[in-house]
């Protein structure tokens, strides 16, 4: 009902839930345990490559400091994501593993050329 009566009606942040998680929507499937683990998938920390090449950790996964806009994103390592139960809230040691997660790359891109990439972004191709 968008209520959030389970957080006493003050949760620290909302996203609308997907489509088919939505009641007014012709797709609604009625499942809690499907719509709140997609639910769990939008809270997700992500490893944010920003358009200057900058790599960021980002707890909300919104990459904030990419200006909301990365060129690429992927989930954080399981101690740096919000939700898990081993999460050890130390953004520092999350942006390293961040980097590591964009590593540079030999990219062969569909027209043949190969590229190096620095952030392994491949984004000259």
């Amino acid at each position: 009902t968008g209520s959030c009566k389970n957080c006493n009606g003050n949760p620290d942040k909302t996203v609308d839930a997907a489509k088919k998680c939505q009641v007014l929507s012709s797709k609604f499937i009625d499942d809690s345990a499907t719509c709140t683990a997609s639910c769990k998938d939008s809270f997700a920390s992500k490893c944010c490559l920003c358009s200057n090449g900058d790599v960021v950790y980002s707890r909300t996964g919104s990459c904030k400091n990419c200006n909301g806009n990365p060129d690429k994103t992927v989930d954080a390592a399981k101690k740096c994501q919000v939700l898990s139960s081993k999460f050890i809230d130390d953004s520092a040691t999350c942006t390293a593993s961040c980097k590591d997660s964009f590593a540079s790359k030999c990219c062969l891109c569909s027209n043949g050329d190969v590229v190096y990439s620095r952030t392994g972004s491949c984004k000259n191709c």
